[in-house]
C-alpha cells in the first residue's frame, strides 16, 4: 500500500489557531464596542487589559497566518516535486541539471505513478481543508475590520466633540484675559472707594469665571486622553485586520491556482500510468474540487501564466524579503573599470 504524505497535523493546528483568532477578534470588538458607547465611563476602562487583549488577538492572527502560509508553501513544494517526478517517468534526466541540491536530489530516484498520485491526492485533501479555512477567515476578518472601524469612528467622533468643548472653553478664557488685566489696572487708579469696590468686585467675578473655565478644561482632559488612548490601541488592530485580509486574499488566490495545477497533474499521472492505477475512494472534499475543475471549461487554461501572476502577488504580499533587490549602479572611477 502506498503511504502518502500527511498534512493532517498542520491542518488541525491551523484550524485551532483560526478558531482562537476569531474568538480574539470578537472579544476585542466587544470591548471596543462597549467603550465606544456615548454613555460609557472612561474612568472605568482598564487600559492594561485592553492592550493585552488587542496584543493577544494580533498574536493569534499572526500565528494562524504563519501556519497557513507554511501550508501553502509546503503544498506548493510537494506539487513541484510531484511534477518533476512525473516528468522523470518519461525523461530520466529531468531535474538533474536544475540548479541547487533539490533538483539533483530528486534526480537520484524515480517515483512510481501510484506514489505520485497518492501525494497529489493528499495535497488536494489538505488544499480543500485550507481552502475552507480561507473561506471562513475572510468574512470573519472583513466583519471584524468593519466592526472595529465603526467603533473607532464613534470613539473618534466623541474625542472630537471633547476637542471642540475644550477649544470653546479655552476661547472663552482667552476673551476674559484682557478684561481681567483692565480691571486690575483700573483698581489702582480709581478715584474713590466706591469705584474701587465696584472694580474689585468685577475683577473677582471675572477671575472666578476664568478659574471655572480652567476647571472645566481640566475636567475634560482625562476623557479626551482616555479616548485617544483607545484610538491608539484599536487603530493598530484595525491596521492588522486590514493587512490580514490582503494576506488571505493572496494566499487564497495562490491556493486556487495551485489546486488547478494539482488536479491537472493528477489527471495526467492517472491517464498515463501503465498498468492503470487501481481506483481509490476519495474524500468528499477532494471529489468536489475535481468535479468543479471538470465542470469549468476554462480550468487549466493558461495555467502557467496565471500561476506566475498568483505567485508574484503571493510573494509581494507575504514574502517581500524574497524579492530580488535591484542591483547597485556603480559609477566608473579610477578604482573601478567599466565592464566591456
Amino acid at each position: 500500500m502506498v503511504k502518502a504524505h500527511s498534512f493532517d497535523g498542520e491542518i488541525d493546528k491551523a484550524r485551532a489557531a483560526l478558531e482562537d483568532a476569531i474568538k480574539g477578534m470578537d472579544a476585542a470588538n466587544a470591548g471596543l464596542g462597549g467603550n465606544a458607547k456615548g454613555n460609557g465611563r472612561v474612568d472605568a476602562i482598564n487600559f492594561p487589559v485592553e492592550e493585552a487583549l488587542v496584543r493577544e488577538t494580533i498574536e493569534l492572527l499572526d500565528r494562524w497566518r504563519n501556519l497557513a502560509l507554511s501550508l501553502v508553501k509546503q503544498l506548493d513544494s510537494l506539487t513541484a516535486t510531484a511534477d518533476l517526478q512525473h516528468r522523470r517517468l518519461f525523461d530520466e534526466t529531468a531535474g538533474i541539471d536544475t540548479s541547487g541540491l533539490f533538483g539533483r536530489r530528486i534526480g537520484q530516484s524515480q517515483a512510481k505513478p501510484a506514489s505520485i498520485a497518492a501525494d497529489l491526492e493528499a495535497a488536494l485533501a489538505a488544499s480543500a481543508s485550507l481552502d475552507a479555512q480561507f473561506r471562513t477567515a475572510r468574512p470573519a476578518l472583513v466583519r471584524s475590520f468593519r466592526d472595529c472601524e465603526a467603533h473607532l469612528v464613534r470613539v473618534i467622533e466623541r474625542r472630537q466633540h471633547i476637542d471642540f468643548e475644550i477649544e470653546d472653553v479655552q476661547r472663552q478664557a482667552d476673551v476674559l484675559i484682557p478684561r481681567i488685566f483692565d480691571r486690575r489696572s483700573s483698581i489702582s487708579s480709581a478715584r474713590d472707594a466706591g469705584s474701587r469696590s465696584e472694580l474689585e468686585a468685577e475683577y473677582s467675578r471675572l477671575t472666578a469665571e476664568r478659574d471655572d473655565l480652567h476647571e472645566r478644561e481640566r475636567a475634560l482632559q482625562p476623557g479626551r486622553a482616555a479616548r485617544q488612548r483607545l484610538i491608539d490601541i484599536y487603530e493598530e488592530l484595525a491596521n492588522v485586520l486590514n493587512t490580514q485580509i490582503a494576506a488571505v486574499n493572496a494566499m487564497a488566490g495562490k491556493l486556487a491556482i495551485d489546486i488547478e495545477q494539482r488536479i491537472a497533474l493528477l489527471r495526467a499521472v492517472i491517464s498515463e500510468a501503465a498498468p492503470p492505477l487501481p481506483a481509490t475512494e476519495r474524500p468528499a472534499a477532494v471529489s468536489a474540487l475535481i468535479a468543479a475543475f471538470e465542470a469549468n471549461v476554462l480550468a487549466g487554461h493558461d495555467l502557467a501564466a496565471r500561476k506566475a501572476r498568483a505567485d508574484d502577488i503571493f510573494t509581494r504580499r507575504l514574502e517581500p524579503h524574497l524579492l530580488a533587490a535591484p542591483a547597485a549602479v556603480v559609477e566608473p572611477s579610477e578604482e573601478t573599470e567599466p565592464e566591456t
